[in-house]
This record gives C-alpha cells, structure tokens and sequence, in this order.
C-alpha cells in the first residue's frame, strides 16, 4: 500500500478506535468509503465465503492488529 494509502486508512481507523459520535464502526467506515468501494465493501460482507478470504488476507490482519494494539 502507498504511503498515502497507509495515512488515510490510518486516519480511518483511529476515527472507528476513538469513536464518541454513537455512530456504528460500520457506519463511520462506510461514510468514509465511495460509491464503488461501499458496493465492494457490502458484497464481500453479505458471503461468507469472501469474509473468510478477506480476514485471512495480509492487510486484513494488519487492520486487525491496528485495531487491536496487537502492533503491526
């Protein structure tokens, strides 16, 4: 991922971490999504089988230990 890709997603994800707005993860997430990226976002999550392969995915888990404070 570009430099500029790891801030923004960054960004993103200390929003979603330090969320007081009362709005979901899911919410916040797709607000910040565009059109084309939320329908891409939406179908992986409505199979199974795509969730599966995303989550195991190498920039899955780096969001995942972000979003954890696992490190990276």
């Amino acid at each position: 991922m570009s430099d500029n890709k790891n801030k923004k997603l960054d960004e993103i994800l200390d929003e979603i971490k330090n969320n007081s707005s009362g709005q979901s993860a899911e919410e916040l997430l797709l607000a910040k999504l565009n059109k084309e990226q939320r329908e891409k976002l939406k179908s992986i999550i409505s199979n199974d089988e795509a969730v599966k392969n995303f989550l195991s995915s190498e920039q899955a888990q780096k969001i995942i230990r972000k979003m954890t404070g696992k490190g990276e």
